[in-house]
């Protein structure tokens, strides 16, 4: 592999070959491997994706920029990426981007083009926080923005997301990463444009009204029997039955092709 990237940063090479060393070798508590979809990918698959990221000027590092696997190999984004983009373009911006939750107090205005705003924490240290929103603000040459998501907002752009297993995991994360995705599709679509045409492959538009609950238990179901008891427990009261139709398939049609392999 290094020899077909050794027109390529070595050291960011070096980097992405480790970490598919660490996806491939990555197991579960219980000693299973967890991304077993990596034996199937090819290395001029992995290259290409390698090449895919470099032409937008960030690279696979396994932090800011990931791989994973859903019907196809992944690339994945998270809210660093977008800031590095920005920044290579305009080093001097700032930004702040925030969670708010029940009991802050967040107020904003702009004045002549300068956004002001205030937020106050009801009690940053408390377990159990319920997320109300987020904001995200970013000011650089190019003038001052902010941009507000509603807990509306969040929940359908995580149901619309094929990532659940990284929206669980790290939600707030995620809930930042919508917010910055937001602003740049607004005000500087020319700058990531090219991150933002391979992050939105991860997106399923068509699922947005289906409960991520219910998505969970689909994509956490270990048997195809599972399956078929939540498509009964769930289809009549499902508004888009297509998609959660399709979601169910391909979940059965994943557990059979791990079932098949793990007889080899």
């Amino acid at each position: 592999m290094k020899e077909k990237l050794k027109d390529y940063d070595q050291s960011k090479v070096d980097i992405f070959i480790s970490y598919l060393k660490t996806l491939e070798e990555e197991k579960s508590n219980d000693g299973k491997i967890v991304n077993y979809w990596v034996k199937n990918i090819t290395e001029d698959q992995f290259i290409n994706a390698f090449k895919k990221v470099y032409e937008t000027g960030l690279f696979i590092d396994g932090d800011s920029v990931t791989l994973t696997y859903r019907k196809k190999l992944v690339i994945t984004y998270d809210y660093h990426a977008y800031k590095n983009k920005i920044i290579h373009t305009y080093p001097d911006t700032k930004f702040d981007f925030q969670i708010v939750y029940e009991g802050d107090l967040f107020s904003f205005k702009k004045e002549s083009g300068k956004v002001v705003y205030s937020h106050t924490m009801a009690n940053p240290f408390k377990i159990d926080k319920k997320i109300v929103g987020g904001y995200g603000i970013v000011k650089n040459i190019r003038g001052e923005f902010i941009e507000i998501l509603t807990k509306a907002d969040i929940d359908k752009m995580q149901n619309t997301s094929k990532m659940q297993n990284i929206w669980n995991a790290w939600y707030d994360r995620m809930v930042l990463k919508s917010i910055i995705k937001r602003i740049c599709s607004t005000h500087f679509h020319d700058i990531t444009k090219s991150i933002d045409v391979i992050d939105n492959e991860t997106n399923e538009p068509e699922n947005a009204s289906i409960d991520v609950l219910i998505q969970d238990e689909i994509s956490n179901a270990e048997t195809v029997d599972q399956i078929e008891l939540i498509y009964k427990a769930n289809i009549s009261g499902i508004e888009n039955k297509n998609a959660f139709i399709n979601l169910c398939k391909e979940r059965k049609d994943e557990l059979i092709k791990k079932e098949v392999e793990g007889l080899k």
